[in-house]
């Protein structure tokens, strides 16, 4: 008579688990406006029925030297409440959109009203963006662009506004208008204008596009594109307790500009009067953080930069479903030796089978386990949400503090610090965490990069959380 032992019957109800979750993670990501160049990460987490948009904005001038306003938007679909309508799901927006001249208010207002509809089979968890373009003719000048978007089954509105300026192609002056970006996601589709920092791996290409405007007869131009890769930390988040870190690590400094490879560089020369405007395009770009950089020199020692970061992440990220990327955050709650042997298994089946052992030894109970392995990684996508930069959100000190706690009571927070409330007990008089932005104040990084202090008292602390983890009474500390 054959049988099967019950530690074996619980791993393979664990594997329907884990599969479960590699294919309907559920999440999009999060961004805000950085200098009018991306929208980047800014612990938002979007909400159903409130539109969660992206706005760019560029200047261009036609041929025939008319001058025009150009406006990005990108509405993600899961943040939008569609409704059953004749065998169908159909979402009701309106969108407005406000261009204010500064010097004398002139204004250019539009509403559309638009019905988006949604195939009845798409799947929660995949990750739709709306993408809509705008061209309006007017006049030189510097501009206030101001975008609304109502979700108008629940009534919730997001607003973004964008400085522009649209260059005189009369006038005796040069100028250069924003770096557009934009990514074809496969050979049979059209490039979509990206509004996002994150780009994720898979795509057929990306090109990026800039405009340069002469005014000047006897002025000589050199035009100079770069694509720049910089080294940044890759690292997951060090233990609570650690040392601080040395200045000159790269893990202190998170993204260092100084260390520049250059995976492309081109130039050319303007020499007539008039507007020119010059694409790049990029294949085969591995992960990593780059910068698109325009510098244009005039022959009488005037100089003009544009620059527009970027990072491209893992094909499913903020998602986790490949084994690997759900065996790695384990790094918080597993013993050095244990996550190390953990991350030499090749096998993608071994792997599944191995993370299953993992949390099963601990914990012994499958009922227990789902929910305990579904809330673990419900928080790594979280803060691969809230908190990613040069990084996934998970490997920041906030991610894993994000992970091991949950999220906390309240939030302090101005002038480069942060504090963590939280109500359980802790054992400490304060039960608080504090964190510092080390690039604060730092107009060149583009986003925030708080950093954890650490200290030997936070030891207990972490060590407690981490074995409420592994024995399962996490989830009454989570309740």
């Amino acid at each position: 008579m054959n049988s099967t032992s019950p530690h074996n019957s619980f791993r393979y109800q664990l594997k329907s688990i884990l599969g479960c979750l590699m294919c309907c993670a559920v999440f999009v990501s999060c961004s805000s406006s950085y200098s009018g160049k991306a929208d980047i990460g800014n612990n938002t987490v979007p909400e159903l029925g409130l539109p969660y948009i992206t706005v760019t904005t560029s200047s261009n001038v036609t041929e025939t030297g008319q001058t025009q306003a150009l406006v990005y938007i990108s509405i993600f679909e899961n943040s939008l409440i569609f409704k059953n309508q004749r065998d169908s799901l159909v979402s009701r927006i309106s969108i407005s959109l406000d261009i204010i001249r500064e010097n004398d208010n002139a204004e250019i207002s539009k509403t559309y009203q638009i019905l988006l509809g949604k195939d009845p089979d798409t799947k929660y968890y995949e990750q739709n963006t709306i993408y809509r373009r705008f061209q309006y003719d007017l006049p030189p000048g510097e501009y206030n662009v101001k975008v609304g978007i109502t979700d108008l089954h629940s009534g919730k509105q997001t607003t973004k506004g964008n400085d522009l300026y649209v260059p005189d192609p009369n006038a005796r002056s040069v100028s250069i208008s924003n770096v557009r970006f934009y990514e074809k996601p496969s050979p049979e589709e059209n490039f979509l204008a990206v509004n996002r920092y994150n780009v994720n791996t898979g795509f057929d290409s990306l090109k990026f596009t800039f405009q340069v405007t002469n005014g000047k007869a006897s002025e000589l131009l050199d035009i100079e594109s770069k694509l720049i890769r910089f080294e940044a930390d890759t690292k997951p988040a060090r233990s609570m307790s650690e040392r601080s870190l040395r200045r000159s690590s790269i893990e202190y400094k998170g993204l260092d500009f100084t260390d520049r490879n250059v995976v492309q560089s081109n130039a050319r020369k303007l020499e007539a009067m008039g507007s020119v405007t010059i694409e790049n395009s990029f294949t085969d770009l591995s992960k990593g953080n780059y910068r698109f950089e325009v510098k244009v020199e005039t022959s009488s020692g005037e100089t003009f930069f544009e620059v527009r970061d970027f990072s491209i992440k893992s094909k499913n990220f903020p998602s986790l479903k490949s084994p690997k990327e759900l065996a790695e955050p384990l790094i918080y709650i597993m013993r050095e030796n244990e996550y190390n042997e953990l991350l030499k298994i090749g096998s993608e089946d071994s792997l599944k089978s191995a993370i299953d052992e993992y949390w099963l030894s601990n914990i012994k109970n499958v009922p227990k386990t789902r929910r305990i392995l579904q809330l673990y990684y419900e928080r790594v996508e979280q803060a691969n949400i809230q908190f990613s930069n040069f990084k996934e959100g998970w490997k920041t000190d906030p991610g894993m503090i994000y992970i091991l706690f949950g999220p906390p009571l309240y939030i302090d927070s101005g002038f480069g610090e942060m504090t963590w409330f939280y109500e359980f007990d802790s054992g400490n008089r304060t039960p608080r965490i504090f964190f510092e932005d080390k690039r604060y104040g730092n107009t060149k990084f583009p986003f925030e990069n708080f950093i954890l202090k650490r200290s030997s008292d936070l030891f207990n602390l972490q060590y407690r959380q981490i074995q409420a983890w592994r024995d399962g009474s996490i989830l009454y500390l989570s309740q």
